[in-house]
């Protein structure tokens, strides 16, 4: 689980670096977050957190890359959506490409392949498909706020400011409350099944 946890999160991360260096703030390439090395998206809270969490049924982290949204093309807004829409699309990349090698063994095509090594695929493809889902919510820190930031005037911007600061302690809370108020996983858990399903319909039975 941990590490699957931890390679999803340096794609993602990776994800953001390089579309931010494409789109001209080299604030990750100086940092030496153009790397593989999932360590380097991590902070001191970030490696805790994974620490604490793998004791229990679910490991859980965060990763983080920085960026200077004023360097980026199409200003502010816009180039750092295309940045923050880049980490939860590499994470469906995965899922989608974890999806045909699952389809083709499903199908009899990887013979070869031990059924401990595609129940580890497998859970990975869900994680990536959990990550890009999760990912795109629209409260912050999450991408998804960011995203949407980018169709948004900056006085709508600036109106949602407050928000940044209490977005941590509402996905806090959302998450803790859930098994009383099912707002996450009546959300979440739907668009999952439907996207395994698409990306590996043998998967799902």
């Amino acid at each position: 689980m941990i590490v699957i946890i931890l390679i999803a999160i340096d794609i993602h991360e990776l994800a953001h670096a390089l579309v931010a260096d494409r789109l001209g703030d080299d604030t990750p390439r100086r940092l030496g977050e153009v790397s593989l090395n999932p360590f380097v998206h991590m902070d001191q809270v970030g490696l805790m957190l994974l620490v604490l969490t793998s004791l229990g049924s679910f490991a859980f982290t965060y990763g983080r890359t920085h960026i200077t949204p004023s360097n980026l093309k199409f200003g502010p807004q816009r180039g750092n959506a295309i940045v923050a829409v880049a980490g939860p699309l590499s994470n469906l990349a995965v899922a989608a490409i974890l999806g045909l090698v699952l389809s083709a063994y499903q199908a009899g095509q990887l013979s070869f392949m031990d059924i401990n090594v595609a129940n580890f695929l497998l859970l990975a493809m869900v994680l990536n498909i959990l990550l890009f889902v999760i990912n795109l919510i629209p409260i912050p820190p999450l991408d998804g706020f960011t995203v949407v930031g980018g169709f948004l005037t900056a006085r709508q911007m600036y109106t949602l400011a407050p928000l940044q600061q209490w977005g941590p302690m509402i996905i806090l809370v959302l998450f803790i409350a859930d098994p009383q108020i099912h707002v996450i996983s009546d959300v979440i858990t739907p668009i999952r099944d439907h996207i395994l399903q698409i990306l590996c319909s043998a998967c799902v039975g």
